[in-house]
């Protein structure tokens, strides 16, 4: 019987099997409200009875407490004869009716003519009592005074008390039969609700037993029957001889191993494929990183504006250390100031439109070198992102700007030579002349004469002159050099001494750095004097009166893989506006300075242009300029030991 009741509960679908755990609850707890419900209106109808004894209590306390108040009123009224004692009765009696109508309402049968009894006795009480207030107001006061004194009044009221003490008596018997079968009524409805709990939490305990057996003992059994499979990666699943939702489990878990076992045998084809896919990938990519990593120019990629590859040629133009993960905004920060907005406007527009840009601009690296760059910069087409994607060339086309700008410069100096010498042939006789004439005059003349100043206003023309002209030849001319080891710290103080006018004029000091290393060079001495002369003679002349320090100093410094020395000229003036800081080095070009013709920074250039060196200049505008000079330590020349 039991296994024939747990295969038809097998066979039961969970749905039902769960419906069922709430029906059990739901049936027993109807049954228990509607015997609480009955127990709980037989409470009710005792609680009313209860409280109907308690207000005829009340009603008869009342009526007793009445009967008190009309004697005594009576008294106060007979002892003095004043209204306002008689009042108390006057009140009481209004009253008396009233609660006789109550207590008529809440009294038995029985109780209801003893009722009428005390009525009766309370009538000749009240009778005799409004004869004497009579007797009183015609004036005969004695016979109230005789009727108390003889005590007939007291007779009624002692069987008034009488009355009141035998309904007192059968009130409190009625209460407590209330109260005891109100107590009993309260005891059935505890033993109906935890009897009903009980009885509830049984049928509903045995209904979870018989489900959870019929649930968790075949899913126990199929775990078993699994790990104890030796079927490999996926294991055999029994089916069960069950018709509810676990029996169809069984069989889908069955069939589904079956299929899972046949796509993990086709997986395993296929990552041996993949396997050897990857490996010829991997060989191919590795290879062409090593192309791309190694090329001799700077290959990058961009998503949109921002920098996503970098390969190491591209971070040694930048000036960024190859061997390090470069910030994409390094890039756009090393682009020479003048440069940066027009590179990034332009290519944001090509970004835009999707289409190839070619930029040329410059980098600018830490120590001060320059690089010009030459960038292509190609949209790759058919990649499904929202911003384009760009890969892009960066060519140093610096030393080829220097080849153009030398045989350019060359071609110009060709050029101005020869008009040099025109000039120089043309001029310099005549400035001899007016010179010589010049100062055979102011000879003449005595100091006190006022026309001495106008002949050494021509005098003094006449020299700077010649001076522009000397200038002018000195520019054109190639002047071949003669390198020299030397003490570079001594070329400088020799340079401070000669200068020292104008320093002691304005009242400036000079502070030298020159490191041990950095103290011997090779170069024309001469010609290098002549660079500094002008370096520190511009800086004196942009320097304030009582102004800061000047600071020189002198270091070992790699410039594109080859070693030299960096001379830096630091000065706190004014500084040099941008608009004019690109174009220091033209002939011709002054930006204030009182005495210059133009031509001091541009041969500066040439001489260490020929030295195969570089001379830059960084101002701001208030702070001051630096100007910085890197001579190679050994130049590729013959040297001349002197």
């Amino acid at each position: 019987m039991y296994k024939h009741v747990a295969r038809l509960f097998n066979n039961l679908p969970i749905l039902h099997k769960l419906l069922l755990i709430s029906t059990i609850p739901l049936v027993s707890l109807i049954l228990a409200s509607i015997l609480i419900y009955v127990r709980v209106q037989i409470i009710s109808l005792d609680e009313e009875r209860l409280n109907n004894t308690y207000l005829m209590r009340e009603a008869t306390s009342q009526y007793m407490k009445l009967m008190v108040d009309m004697e005594t009123g009576f008294r106060g009224y007979v002892l003095t004869e004043d209204a306002r004692d008689f009042k108390p009765y006057q009140e009481a009696l209004k009253n008396l009716r009233g609660i006789e109508h109550n207590l008529e309402e809440r009294l038995s049968a029985d109780q209801l003519q003893k009722l009428k009894d005390a009525e009766v006795i309370v009538s000749r009480f009240v009778a005799e009592k409004e004869e004497l207030v009579r007797d009183i107001q015609s004036g005969q006061k004695s016979l109230a005074i005789q009727y108390i004194k003889e005590g007939r009044g007291r007779v009624l009221m002692s069987a008034f008390r009488d009355w009141m003490a035998q309904l007192e008596k059968f009130e409190q018997q009625n209460a407590s039969d209330d109260f005891a079968k109100m107590s009993l009524d309260y005891t059935s409805v505890l033993l109906a609700i935890l009897g009903g709990g009980l009885f509830t939490f049984a049928l509903m305990l045995g209904t979870l037993f018989l489900i959870a057996r019929s649930i968790a003992i075949p899913l126990a059994n199929l775990s078993k029957a699994v790990s104890a499979s030796s079927g490999g990666l996926c294991p055999i699943i029994p089916e069960l001889d069950r018709k509810d939702e676990i029996g169809k489990l069984s069989g889908v878990m069955r069939e589904m191993s079956h299929q899972v076992q046949e796509h993990f045998d086709h997986v395993m084809r296929s990552e041996a494929s993949l396997r050897t896919l990857n490996l010829h990938l991997s060989e191919s990519e590795s290879k062409y990183r090593g192309l791309v990593d190694n090329a001799p120019i700077g290959i990058f990629m961009t998503k949109g504006m921002k920098v996503t590859f970098s390969n190491r040629h591209n971070q040694v133009l930048a000036g960024l250390d190859p061997n390090e993960q470069a910030d994409p905004a390094a890039f756009h920060a090393r682009i020479h100031p003048e440069d940066v907005g027009r590179v990034l406007s332009e290519f944001s527009q090509a970004v835009a439109a999707s289409r190839q840009c070619e930029l040329i601009f410059r980098f600018v690296h830490i120590d001060g070198v320059v690089l010009t760059i030459l960038s292509r910069r190609v949209p790759i087409a058919g990649l499904d992102s929202p911003d384009p994607i760009y890969v892009a060339f960066n060519i140093d086309i610096t030393a080829l700007n220097t080849l153009q700008s030398r045989l350019s410069r060359t071609e110009k100096l060709a050029t101005l030579g020869q008009m040099a010498a025109g000039i120089a042939h043309e001029l310099r006789n005549p400035l001899v002349g007016i010179g010589s004439t010049a100062s055979l005059l102011l000879d003449e003349f005595e100091r006190s004469d006022p026309r001495r100043e106008e002949i050494d206003m021509i005098l003094h023309e006449a020299k700077r002159m010649d001076r522009i002209v000397n200038q002018i030849v000195e520019y054109a001319r190639t002047r071949e050099l003669t390198l020299v080891q030397f003490v570079l710290s001594d070329l400088i103080n020799r340079v401070l001494k000669l200068l020292s006018g104008q320093l002691e004029a304005k009242h400036l000091k000079v502070r030298t750095s020159i490191s041990q290393a950095a103290d011997h060079l090779y170069a024309d001495r001469d010609q290098l004097e002549q660079v500094l002369l002008n370096v520190i003679d511009n800086a004196i002349d942009a320097s304030p009166k009582y102004g800061l320090s000047m600071e020189i100093a002198a270091y070992k410094l790699l410039h594109q893989e080859q070693a030299g020395i960096m001379i830096q000229v630091r000065d706190a003036g004014k500084g040099i506006p941008p608009e004019a800081l690109s174009r220091v080095f033209e002939p011709f070009f002054t930006s204030g300075k009182r005495n210059g013709t133009g031509l001091g920074m541009a041969i500066c250039k040439n001489i260490i242009d020929r030295h195969h060196g570089y001379i830059h200049l960084t101002s701001a505008v208030g702070e001051g300029t630096v100007v910085s000079i890197w001579l190679p330590s050994s130049p590729d020349v013959q040297l001349v030991k002197g």
